[in-house]
């Protein structure tokens, strides 16, 4: 009976170790989790520029629209901290599309800021929206998440 139950013994170890390695093997990579939190705020960079289309004279409030800001400002800089963990060649398609997208943020954002009558500034908000929507095509639409 020693010999079955080491035996046993044995077949249980190894599956136990089966069991461990193949935990360890489902976990992402940095560059994986770097790729995934990239896809992650490019799409929500998405999703705020389209909320900000959709704002009208109406619709629109300062804070509203300072929530959408924020939020992709907060995913460029998520966009950056993940950067370091990418290949080389996603790396630089992913700084380029960053640095590019922030440069107009900035811009119109800047724009947005700059004393407006009301009548003038439904028009500007649009304008703004559209440029970003604009930006996000020539940037970060490009950024491969497939």
């Amino acid at each position: 009976m020693t010999g079955r139950a080491e035996g046993i013994g044995s077949i249980a170890v190894v599956l136990l170790l089966l069991v461990a390695a193949s935990a360890v093997g489902c976990g992402e990579s940095d560059e994986e989790k770097a790729r995934n939190d990239v896809c992650d705020a490019r799409d929500d960079i998405q999703k705020q520029v389209k909320e900000l289309s959709n704002f009208t004279l109406s619709t629109a409030t300062v804070d509203g629209v300072q929530k959408n800001l924020n939020a992709i400002q907060d995913d460029l800089n998520k966009i950056t901290d993940a950067q370091g963990d990418l290949n080389d060649e996603r790396k630089q398609d992913v700084e380029s599309a960053n640095k590019q997208f922030k440069s107009q943020l900035d811009s119109i954002a800047n724009g947005l800021t700059s004393n407006l009558s009301l009548s003038g500034a439904e028009q500007k908000l649009k304008s703004a929206a559209q440029q970003l929507a604009s930006s996000y095509k020539q940037t970060f639409a490009t950024v491969d998440c497939g």
